[in-house]
């Protein structure tokens, strides 16, 4: 085949147009440093050049013009280039073109004088937006949230005495509570862990004041749920485990009311402080305020548990692709159950400032999106118990067929001690792999 026959039809997307001639200008771009009583100039190179094509395309024919004009919709931008020696290429057009017609010489010809840089599309990296930082805002305005929702329906001012000491005692076990599962995970922190404890004795010492001015309490109680600055991952594991324990603690925390009438019998007359106390009923204004006191402090509790949560997932690494799931689906079933719960009770007695209700579904959102987003590419993990002890190439044979996994294995559970003991009848955490 000749050089002839390979020469291929010009053309710039799609639209056919010949050439005689090509001139391509390229190479690299360098700087030249000369210095004082040097003899050789210092040169930088700089990468390559732009390869900028330039050349005369003609439309030649009797339909000339309507392929002169074909031509010019398609000279802007980016396109498929199709050179007569080079081949295809992508190119964008340069700079403004030249368009020369000759009517009483060349009736039926055109030429367009044309400059191309060969390149291929610049993409420009994509903002991505920074998924933690906006769970954890979420999760700090729902804390707000719910120190404002709590200073908005919560006030013993007008209830009874018996009602007023049931929910301080109450409370005081629900600190008590959530201060058991904290200090554990808390201690040996430096000016942080003295930090909590002195927030701890303030509103351990001075409930009753406290109480008495709810968003002052409520606001006390956050301190509790406040997380180190600089947190580690196995800091945030731990109190990941220490938040999701103080979650629900009011239904665990014994709802005590005033003493409860027995039954009378023929030989014992009716007497206080023996009885059933699923027989009270709520049927008096007194039991239905304490229902609703309690009520209050439970949902503070429970709304600042699961935010603390939520910053303790969005400030550490994610764990394994399941045990994301499971966040994931604890997550949402438990503010879902959390938001429906509230949802049947009273109006407040004033208009917190913050929607209590939104800033609990914000963080959801937020949260869900978070973990999805993160644990998109996590390994799937799962848990094998060999059931004879073998070596670690055998178990990586067993597995997956091969004994390349068998250093994984081994990094991935500290338990086993030597390569050619695994022990049988103890779960070994391995990657789902394909």
């Amino acid at each position: 085949m000749s050089w002839l026959d390979q020469l291929k039809q010009a053309s710039f997307r799609g639209v056919p147009f010949e050439v005689d001639t090509v001139e391509i200008q390229a190479g690299d771009r360098v700087v030249l440093r000369e210095y004082p009583f040097a003899d050789l100039p210092a040169v930088f190179r700089m990468g390559a050049a732009a390869e900028t094509i330039r050349f005369s395309a003609y439309v030649i024919g009797s339909d000339y013009m309507e392929r002169r004009e074909a031509l010019r919709q398609v000279l802007t931008g980016e396109g498929v280039l199709v050179h007569p020696t080079a081949g295809s290429m992508r190119a964008f057009v340069a700079d403004t073109y030249r368009m020369t017609e000759a009517p009483l010489r060349e009736g039926t010809v055109v030429r367009f004088d044309l400059t191309f840089v060969r390149a291929e599309v610049r993409t420009y990296p994509a903002p991505k937006p920074n998924t933690q930082l906006q769970a954890a805002s979420a999760a700090a305005a729902a804390k707000g949230a719910a120190v404002g929702q709590f200073g908005a329906e919560f006030s013993i001012a007008t209830a009874p005495a018996w009602v007023q000491e049931r929910v301080v005692d109450r409370i005081g076990q629900l600190v008590d509570g959530a201060w058991s599962q904290i200090k554990g995970v808390t201690s040996g922190m430096g000016s942080y862990t003295d930090g909590i404890v002195g927030s701890f004795q303030v509103l351990r010492s001075g409930l009753s004041d406290l109480v008495e001015t709810p968003a002052a309490f409520a606001g006390s109680l956050r301190m509790l749920f406040e997380l180190p600055s600089d947190l580690d991952a196995s800091t945030a594991a731990a109190l990941r485990s220490a938040y999701q324990a103080v979650f629900g603690l009011g239904s665990r925390v014994q709802k005590s009311d005033f003493e409860v009438a027995s039954n009378a019998t023929a030989d014992r007359p009716a007497m206080f402080g023996a009885g059933q106390q699923a027989a009270l009923s709520l049927d008096t204004a007194a039991r239905a305020q304490l229902e609703v006191l309690n009520g209050a402090a439970d949902r503070l509790v429970d709304s600042l548990a699961i935010a603390a949560w939520v910053e303790a997932v969005a400030a550490a690494d994610l764990d394994g692709h399941e045990q994301v799931l499971a966040q994931r689906r604890w997550l949402y079933e438990q503010c879902t159950a959390l938001l429906q719960d509230a949802s049947g009770g009273a109006a407040p007695l004033a208009e917190p400032g913050t929607s209590w209700h939104d800033a609990m579904l914000g963080m959801l959102t937020a949260a869900l999106g978070d973990m999805m987003a993160r644990g998109a590419d996590r390994a799937r993990l799962s848990a094998y118990v060999p059931q004879a002890c073998m070596s670690i190439w055998q178990l990586s044979y067993l597995l997956y067929g091969t004994a390349d996994w068998a250093d994984e294995i081994m990094t991935m559970n500290p338990h086993i001690r030597h390569p050619l003991l695994v022990p049988a009848g103890l779960p070994v955490r391995v990657v789902q792999h394909g």
